[in-house]
């Protein structure tokens, strides 16, 4: 039952994770006028333009949960 709960936990947070990803890259395309969610395979700066992005998003995540906006369990 508990590595059940641990499973769904990793879940969550992978998919909220990827929401606030999805989010922050929006936004910064929006803003930039770049492709900030490229291909990361495709060369360098896409890698590195993602690993920002995701990056970003674990800080915005854990920032909102440290603020308690979100539950920790999210």
């Amino acid at each position: 039952m508990a590595e059940e709960n641990k499973l769904i936990k990793t879940v969550t947070d992978a998919a909220v994770l990827m929401g606030i990803t999805a989010g922050v890259g929006f936004v910064a395309k929006k803003m930039l006028k770049k492709n900030f969610l490229g291909d990361p395979s495709s060369n360098v700066m896409n890698y590195v333009k993602f690993t920002g992005v995701l990056a970003g998003s674990m800080l915005l995540k854990t920032y909102l949960e440290d603020q308690k906006i979100i539950p920790k369990s999210i």
